[in-house]
């Protein structure tokens, strides 16, 4: 029984055409107009094709009686010279083959059955305009034939008859029997293909089907499910290998929410039983527990702020897209991190726009602009946090990318691989984060299509963020170490604003 979730999707769903019904409807429809044609020719040859045989042989042998033609001195035939069959034939069977050679007159100059006449309609003369006609004689229905030709520019004509009796005798055949035997044949050569192809419908479309129930029986709790690809046809094994593909990555993000909900579960229970703990014992009025309790709640309500942050960053459909400079973006959350930077006496120095890019008014890129401001403010937290006292925290943007240094001790090589993982956090930092800045930082340039990438350079770390990075550089952000290598504009010396 299907849960009621899966009811309400399987009600929702919109309706559409069946496939084996469309293709079985498809091949019906070309089964009937096939069938109809092989009918329709079958039938013109049984009514036709007797005729047509009947036009040649008549025409054959009229042909044959003149090419053995023989004439005497005076120009009149006297014999013919016919295979011995032939001949047989117009001699034995003068009532149904007969040929008969005429003048223009229609007079009988030499016939297979001494006749005197020439054939003609029915109280009409010999028209020999008239090539073709059919006779009753004695109940039995005769073929004429009349063709034209010369000998020594003598004008005459043959006359060739057959009766239907012989024609039946020759061919034996019935052609009731044979129109019948005909049609059936192809009435189960069409039932027979019909069978053929709803079977092999139904094998085509079984891989289907059996998707179709691994699919359905996918949930929450069975991620790990695929789509098989045994016996798949080669045009969808893409379309089954592109669903396997995006099932890969609804376990893995699935996963990942499900680790996330334990880890900050995990982060924000150590303060919750402390807390607990203080209030029960009832010592909340010392001054020393109520600043550490306060500590406690500002402690949790960071992490519950910036994991609000980080569920926004990670759904796409809360960006905003619109056209800002991200030097003024910069600017403002250097402004809200300016008593954070005098605790730490820390100083923040920002390199103007338009030093290294014409202009601090033409840097416009398209992006969110809260998005970028908390992405500016975690990259400027995180390098205050890392900067010793006395020390400055270098920043420069414009319409190609975006720079944090620091002048700390840099990032060990062994941190590279985790700095964008959640709650991760170094073994020596000073302050009292979640780990979840530079996590929030990724899934911001993420969705932006920008490329996030960490390294050391002499004196501190260096964060960029590219907005328009190399085409091979895009994708996710990355972390890479880069010793020695040359520096960015925001790692060189400047005047403090």
């Amino acid at each position: 029984m299907q849960p009621p979730e899966a009811s309400a999707r399987a009600s929702c769903m919109p309706r559409s055409r069946s496939l084996s019904l469309h293709l079985l409807g498809v091949t019906a429809i070309v089964l009937a107009l096939a069938g109809a044609a092989v009918v329709g020719t079958v039938a013109a040859v049984l009514r036709w094709g007797p005729e047509l045989v009947w036009e040649h042989m008549l025409e054959n042998n009229a042909e044959r009686v003149v090419d053995g033609l023989r004439f005497n001195a005076a120009g009149r035939p006297y014999e013919v010279q016919l295979k011995r069959k032939m001949l047989a034939a117009y001699e034995v069977l003068t009532r149904d083959c007969v040929y008969r050679v005429l003048d223009t007159d229609g007079t009988v100059l030499m016939s297979s059955d001494r006749a005197r006449s020439a054939y003609a309609l029915p109280g009409a003369d010999f028209d020999p305009a008239l090539r073709r006609f059919a006779l009753t004689q004695d109940g039995e229905k005769l073929q004429v034939i009349t063709e034209g030709f010369e000998h020594d520019g003598r004008r005459m004509y043959v006359q060739v008859m057959r009766s239907e009796r012989l024609q039946r005798i020759a061919l034996d055949d019935d052609s009731q029997r044979v129109r019948s035997i005909i049609v059936g044949a192809s009435i189960a050569a069409m039932l027979l293909f019909s069978v053929v192809v709803v079977l092999t419908l139904h094998r085509l479309l079984k891989p289907l089907r059996r998707a179709a129930a691994a699919a359905a029986a996918i949930d929450t709790d069975n991620l790990s499910t695929r789509l098989s690809l045994q016996e798949v046809p080669r045009e969808l094994a893409p379309l089954f290998h592109s669903v396997n593909l995006a099932l890969d990555r609804l376990e893995q993000g699935y996963r990942q929410q499900r680790e996330f909900l334990a880890t900050a579960a995990h982060e924000l229970k150590t303060p919750l039983a402390l807390m607990r703990g203080q209030v029960e014992l009832g010592r909340i009025s010392e001054s020393g527990d109520h600043a550490m309790l306060l500590q406690d709640i500002d402690q949790m309500a960071r992490q519950v702020h910036q994991l609000l942050h980080l569920a926004e960053a990670s759904e796409r459909q809360n960006y905003a897209m619109q056209d800002i400079d991200p030097y003024d973006i910069l600017a403002q959350a250097g402004a809200q991190l300016e008593r954070l930077a005098q605790r730490r006496r820390v100083r923040l120095v920002f390199i103007a726009a338009d030093m290294h890019g014409g202009g601090h008014g033409r840097a416009r890129i398209h992006a969110d602009p809260g998005a970028l401001s908390v992405l500016s403010k975690n990259l400027l937290e995180n390098a205050i946090h890392h900067s010793p006292e006395g020390g400055a925290v270098t920043v420069h943007a414009d319409e190609s990318g975006l720079s944090v240094r620091d002048e700390g001790p840099g990032i060990p090589p062994e941190a590279m691989p985790h700095l964008y993982e959640r709650f991760w956090r170094g073994p020596h930092r000073r302050d009292e984060g979640a780990g979840l800045g530079l996590s929030i930082c990724a899934e911001i340039a993420k969705a932006h299509g920008w490329q996030l990438r960490a390294a050391n350079v002499p004196g501190g770390a260096l964060f960029e963020v590219l907005f328009r990075p190399a085409p091979a550089a895009q994708g996710a952000p990355q972390a890479a170490s880069e010793h020695g290598a040359a520096l960015p504009p925001a790692a060189r010396p400047a005047a403090a604003s």
